[in-house]
């Protein structure tokens, strides 16, 4: 696992998200309270992207269906068995890494 720039800081407003792109595939990164947190991208309902949903303090609606997914955990709101996976973030000098 390495981590990987993926945006400027400055780039993604607090309480918004957006979609990054790595070696052709989509990932959702978040910004929440002064922290980025970062999910893959495919709501699990039916892929529905997620980095372009609306954020309500640490929860993404998919904009496509209204599922509801904690971008902090991944796990779905409406059942304990499904989860998005979640990849680790740290910003360095301003630049946003994920762990993948």
């Amino acid at each position: 696992m390495a981590f990987v720039k993926v945006a400027e800081a400055e780039s993604v407003s607090a309480g918004t998200g957006t979609t990054v792109t790595v070696s052709g595939r989509d990932y959702a990164l978040f910004h929440v309270d002064g922290e980025f947190f970062c999910i893959d991208n495919e709501c699990p309902h039916r892929d529905g992207p997620l980095g372009d949903g609306e954020l309500e303090d640490d929860t993404v609606i998919c904009p496509w269906h209204a599922w509801q997914v904690n971008v902090k955990t991944g796990q779905v709101l409406y059942t304990s068995n499904l989860c998005v996976a979640t990849h680790a973030c740290k910003v360095e000098e301003g630049s946003v890494y994920i762990d993948l």
